[in-house]
């Protein structure tokens, strides 16, 4: 992905940023792996909060996507 699709994306009110501390040999790792399939940082967190969530919702037997549609 191109600088100017992360403008857009920065831009686009369907998007909104997270931020948060990780211990500094995960970063690396992920930024890594990352880097190798060619995605940015962006893409990579997208995919990573989307398998978490599918993983918490089985183990939770609820829709966190439910949820934050109620608040």
């Amino acid at each position: 992905m191109d600088s100017l699709n992360v403008v857009a994306r920065r831009n686009n009110p369907d998007y909104m940023q997270i931020a948060g501390d990780v211990r500094k040999k995960l970063g690396l790792r992920f930024k890594a792996a990352c880097m190798l399939k060619q995605l940015t940082l962006g893409e990579g967190l997208e995919q990573a909060i989307s398998e978490w969530l599918e993983k918490y919702d089985k183990s939770q037997g609820g829709n966190v996507e439910r949820v934050s549609k109620e608040n």
